[in-house]
C-alpha cells in the first residue's frame, strides 16, 4: 500500500500532460491573408482579397491584426490543438468586440509549405439573418515577423 500512494500521486500530477496535444510548429510563425471567404446562410459569399489582415501564432497565443475603416482592429487568442490539423481558440483580448472575450470557436486548418488554409463554422447568429456567415475559409501565406 505504501508503494501505491506515491504512484498514484504521480500519476495525478502528470494526467494533464498526457492528455494536452502537441504544439504544431508548422503554425508558429506570422501569416498574411491573402483570401477570407464568408458563406451566408443564403447561399452568398463575400470575398476579401485585400490582404488587410495578419495573424500571429506563438506556442500558446494566436494574435489577429486586421486593418479596417475604423483603424488597426487586434484581437488576442489563447489556442492549443485539440487533434490533428484542428485548433480551439478561446478570445482574451480584443480592441473592436469586447462581447465575444472568453468565445471560443474550433478550426480545421491545412499547412502546405508557406500556405495555411482554415476553416470555421461561426457560432449561430443571434439576429438569425439570412446574411450571417456559416463558414469562413481563409488562406495565408507565411510571411516574416515584425
Amino acid at each position: 500500500m505504501n508503494l501505491l500512494r506515491p504512484s498514484l500521486l504521480f500519476l495525478a500530477c502528470i494526467a494533464p500532460c498526457l492528455h494536452a496535444a502537441p504544439l504544431d510548429p508548422s503554425l508558429i510563425g506570422c501569416w498574411r491573408a491573402a483570401k477570407i471567404v464568408l458563406y451566408a446562410q443564403d447561399g452568398s459569399k463575400m470575398e476579401d482579397t485585400s490582404r488587410r489582415c495578419a495573424l500571429q501564432f506563438k506556442e500558446d497565443q494566436l494574435e489577429s491584426a486586421c486593418l479596417t475603416a475604423r483603424g488597426m482592429a487586434r484581437v488576442t487568442y489563447q489556442y492549443r490543438i485539440v487533434r490533428p490539423n484542428f485548433y480551439e481558440t478561446t478570445m482574451a483580448a480584443s480592441t473592436f468586440k469586447t462581447d465575444l472575450i472568453g468565445a471560443t470557436r474550433e478550426y480545421e486548418y491545412h499547412v502546405d509549405g508557406d500556405r495555411l488554409v482554415t476553416v470555421t463554422k461561426p457560432p449561430a447568429s443571434a439576429t438569425g439573418s439570412p446574411a450571417a456567415a456559416v463558414r469562413v475559409t481563409s488562406e495565408s501565406a507565411r510571411t516574416p515577423c515584425p
